[in-house]
């Protein structure tokens, strides 16, 4: 969605799961997306009304500067619109910017099982295990 025959589309993602860390939508945010979440915040906060929609993540093209040791205000303006979210009872889980030789995530990348600051998470290799995808790789 925000790579398409090879070129990087000005879109912002949205993909919301439910408690159980199943798939709920996957949806493209209308507007441009021009580096700055500003813009989009009440669109996201309104996308997420589903009652089943408890986790999301959000993906755009770009990648995060203080990666590589300055502050980027992308990363503070995802971290609003998490505070947002949470006061309506969903949690962001996932923030990915995605340019030409990959992506960048500034919240966990694999399973949450791995990361111990995520203990109020589902299992998520237990998902994973049963998932109609089968098998990781």
């Amino acid at each position: 969605m925000i790579i398409q025959h090879g070129r990087l589309l000005p879109r912002l993602v949205l993909i919301s799961v439910d408690a159980e860390m199943r798939l709920n939508e996957v949806g493209v945010i209308p507007g441009e997306f021009d580096g700055c979440l500003v813009p989009f915040q009440n669109a996201v906060l309104a996308a997420l009304v589903s009652e089943e929609t408890k986790y999301f993540a959000i993906a755009h093209p770009g990648s995060f500067g203080e990666a590589y040791g300055y502050p980027d205000p992308v990363l503070e303006e995802a971290d609003a619109l998490e505070s947002k979210a949470a006061e309506r009872g969903v949690q962001l889980i996932g923030h990915f910017a995605i340019d030409e030789t990959g992506y960048m995530s500034a919240r966990a990348r694999s399973y949450f099982d791995q990361y111990p600051s995520h203990d109020d998470l589902p299992r998520t290799m237990f998902h994973w295990s049963h998932s109609r995808l089968g098998k990781c790789g």
